[in-house]
């Protein structure tokens, strides 16, 4: 779209089609009658002024042409030569002091609690040596002779889950993701369920990562009673955060739930507690329909 709006005072309005190439495919099929994103859309009117043809070419293949590399566009110091990089003393060291995170120590200190966890739990070992082809190597439990079987309390399982999952250097992938990493690694029995329900309840995956399956509750309406009174089962609810009109911010509702289902409004206060709710149902329900 920029190479034709630099050009436009020449290609708009042309007999002679405009051939362009591109290595997106799916434009091609820009006029096709299907659903658009909304910055396409907005280009369709610019397109339509011009007589084009678009044409796919893969990135591999559609090399720039020689005018965008004309060896004179270099400059006259293509190479870097004779330029001096500044010392460090030149900068502040706020500034270029990066905080390093030594993974391998962090590992290393682990792999020390998980191998000592195993000697007071060799029964329970043996027993799940024979169902999950566990290989005693130097006197350690591997799983597949790779990962290292952690046999403990959860405090320690949830260390081994933090370190791939909150971890700065993690970045808190999701489920499939943080098991392929801790199973490189480590491994005990249920780890699945126990990575799954860790990541479940983790509140920064939670406040940052997109609900593909909203819960949609069920609608059940309530049905009118018989021979039931005006008023004499109720519902009352509030409507906040309005604008002031009065002096008053917030609608107290209360509805009719079994007989009439008529409402009324009652304007009050956001603070308004439970006393001042008893008070605005005495003076403007209870003179017309009693007590519910």
């Amino acid at each position: 779209m920029r190479g034709l709006w630099c050009w436009s005072h020449l290609l708009k309005g042309t007999t002679i089609p405009i051939l362009v190439f591109m290595d997106h495919n799916n434009l091609c099929y820009y006029r096709d009658p299907w659903k658009i994103g909304p910055r396409v859309a907005g280009y369709l009117p610019e397109c339509e002024q011009y007589n084009i043809i678009l044409e796919y070419k893969p990135g591999v293949t559609n090399w720039a042409d020689q005018l965008s590399r004309r060896p004179d566009y270099e400059g006259k110091n293509p190479a870097n030569e004779d330029i001096t990089v500044w010392p460090d003393h030149y900068f502040c060291n706020t500034h270029t002091s990066i905080q390093v995170f030594d993974m391998d120590s962090i590992g290393d200190n682990l792999d020390q609690g998980v191998k000592l966890a195993q000697y007071p739990n060799q029964s329970r070992l043996k027993e799940w040596a024979s169902l999950h082809n566990l290989s005693l190597l130097d006197g350690t439990h591997w799983h597949h002779g790779t990962a290292l079987v952690v046999v403990a309390d959860n405090e320690l399982r949830r260390g081994v889950t933090s370190l791939f999952h909150d971890h700065k250097t993690a970045g808190h992938p999701g489920i499939t993701k943080t098991l392929q990493l801790i199973s490189l690694y480590y491994w005990w029995p249920g780890m699945k369920m126990f990575v799954t329900k860790y990541i479940k309840g983790c509140a920064t995956c939670q406040m940052n990562k997109v609900n593909t399956h909203p819960a949609h509750p069920p609608m059940f309406p309530i049905t009118p009673a018989d021979n039931a009174q005006p008023f004499e089962m109720i519902a009352m609810d509030f409507i906040t955060k309005l604008p002031q009109s009065g002096g008053f911010d917030t609608i107290l509702t209360i509805t009719d739930t079994d007989c009439s289902k008529a409402s009324i409004f009652i304007p009050c206060y956001k603070a308004i507690d439970s006393e001042g709710v008893a008070l605005l149902y005495l003076n403007h329900v209870i003179p017309h329909y009693g007590i519910p």
